[in-house]
């Protein structure tokens, strides 16, 4: 555990102990106590795998576990909230069949396993990509910020942009100095080596970055100004998610570990191991589960943070390496492998329900590398990037047991890193002429770009947002307008009645 979460006394540091509230201390509760931590060191040790009869049994453990003053309290709240918001609902609806719709969606929205079916819609809109060039070496990582109005990237030259999605232009830059000869070391806040990974906090204050420095460096969103280093990484850091509406930042390394770090305490949370290679990307929404993937160990985790357990999952022994991996919604998600294949996993099964083989076509009898991922979070969306030159989008399939291609774009060069903007309306990708784990290969015809490309939906629902704003713009302004005229009518009555009271 980390420092912050000792505290001192005369020098010494002593462990936290949490206490049980309503609980009388009797031998019965000292061997239920008992139990309970030969149970947690049991979790800790040992790697759990998916399955439904695991399920069971945890659902059973934790029954057992909890305490009925703390179920009780459970209870309360859950009826308390549950109550507040039926209240809420019955005041914007009339019918009883409107009541209990609203009540299933709140239900899936809370389990996090809604799916928006937004693929059949989709479309790219190639005579509006934005394209800048402010890299001099291969783009490895490109990241929306929550209001789409910007784009972080980063390079193997050690520089992170930043770029202004409106107005067209980058607005910042940050870029490691170069030692002169002769010249004293210059102490600079910059990456000294590549960076392979960015992230934008959900409250658009923070940018973190991290790379082969081992070091995950925190910024100021608005001035690029260095915040803090947050050390503790023995290994390059490869990927960097935050959860979302949260500052908790989950970082994968090189070092075949996991760290949960706390952005606004700037400070270490907690540490994961597991993984017998190195941490290739992480994936995470809004609840505190994490999806990763281990490269050559060929086998994907879920961490369950809060429990302080894992799921491994190991449905694909042929592959070569997992370096690509993209949460769906809370109980599903899709990873790249080397040998060409995007595969759908579910929590609840330890191999994979869906895999496509050979997704962006062969090179050599070889399936080609699939080097970059991303989903819209919630929906059916998938997008995936290789070498062949094609970014190619993907709709998933509502039972998850298929993914089928339904747009392509031409993109030169090593597709990199993509990312979808928050609202769903672009895209951005990061396309450079060399592979962003090394130099195997070199393609001279490729630039080094990162591409912006808008995203249209043909069932006009981006139209209709607009006139929705465009409407409650003009009301505002008519309205505006009216008050200023009774304003002026109010000013000419008072004025009739003075002159007719005067005269």
């Amino acid at each position: 555990m980390p420092a912050f979460f000792l505290k001192s006394n005369n020098g010494k540091k002593k462990e936290t102990t949490r206490k049980r509230k309503n609980v009388k201390t009797d031998g019965k509760n000292d061997e239920l106590a008992a139990k309970l931590s030969r149970r947690q060191k049991l979790m800790a040790t040992t790697e759990v795998y998916s399955d439904e009869e695991d399920s069971l049994a945890g659902s059973a453990v934790e029954s057992e576990a909890g305490s009925d003053v703390e179920y009780e309290d459970t209870h309360e709240k859950n009826y308390r909230e549950a109550k507040k918001l039926l209240e809420k609902i019955q005041t914007s609806v009339t019918s009883q069949e409107e009541v209990a719709e609203k009540l299933r969606e709140d239900a899936v929205l809370r389990t996090g396993t809604q799916m928006k079916l937004v693929a059949d819609v989709v479309e790219l809109e190639d005579d509006t990509e934005i394209s800048y060039k402010a890299h001099r070496l291969t783009p490895l990582c490109v990241a929306f910020s929550p209001d789409a109005k910007f784009v972080i990237s980063s390079g193997k030259e050690s520089s992170i942009v930043k770029y202004n999605v409106e107005a067209r232009k980058v607005v910042g830059v940050v870029k490691r100095t170069k030692k002169r000869a002769g010249a004293p070391p210059e102490e600079t806040p910059a990456h000294y080596g590549v960076i392979f990974t960015l992230a934008v906090s959900p409250d658009q204050k923070f940018i973190a970055s991290g790379g082969f420095d081992q070091v995950v460096k925190i910024w100021n969103f608005d001035t690029l100004d260095h915040l803090k280093d947050l050390s503790g990484h023995r290994g390059a850091i490869y990927s960097l998610c935050f959860q979302l509406k949260t500052n908790n930042l989950f970082s994968a390394s090189q070092d075949r570990s996991v760290k949960m770090w706390d952005v606004d305490q700037l400070g270490l949370v907690d540490t994961m191991y597991g993984h017998q290679d190195g941490v290739q990307q992480i994936g995470v929404l809004s609840k505190q589960r994490v999806a990763t993937v281990g490269g050559r160990d060929r086998t994907a985790r879920l961490w369950k943070v809060e429990d302080e357990s894992q799921l491994m999952f190991t449905g694909l022994p042929n592959c070569v390496s997992l370096d690509c991996v993209a949460m769906i919604n809370e109980e599903h998600f899709a990873t790249g492998a080397a040998d060409g294949s995007i595969a759908l996993w579910s929590f609840w099964k330890k191999r994979p329900i869906h895999v496509r083989k050979e997704a962006h076509g062969t090179i050599n009898g070889n399936g080609r590398w699939i080097v970059s991922l991303a989903v819209l979070p919630y929906s059916d969306l998938l997008a995936s990037g290789s070498n062949e030159g094609e970014l190619k989008l993907w709709k998933i399939a509502e039972n998850f047991k298929s993914i089928t291609p339904f747009f392509s774009y031409s993109v030169p060069g090593f597709i990199n890193s993509l990312n979808f903007a928050p609202n769903g309306k672009a895209i951005a990708v990061a396309a450079g002429k060399e592979h962003k784990d090394g130099r195997w290969w070199v393609d001279k015809e490729a630039r080094n770009q990162v591409l912006i490309l808008p995203i249209r939906y043909m069932d006009g629902s981006d139209e209709k947002e607009k006139e929705e704003k465009t409407q409650g713009l003009k009301g505002i302004e008519s309205g505006d307008d009216d008050d200023d005229e009774e304003e002026e009518d109010v000013e000419t009555m008072n004025g009739e009645g003075v002159e007719s009271g005067d005269e």
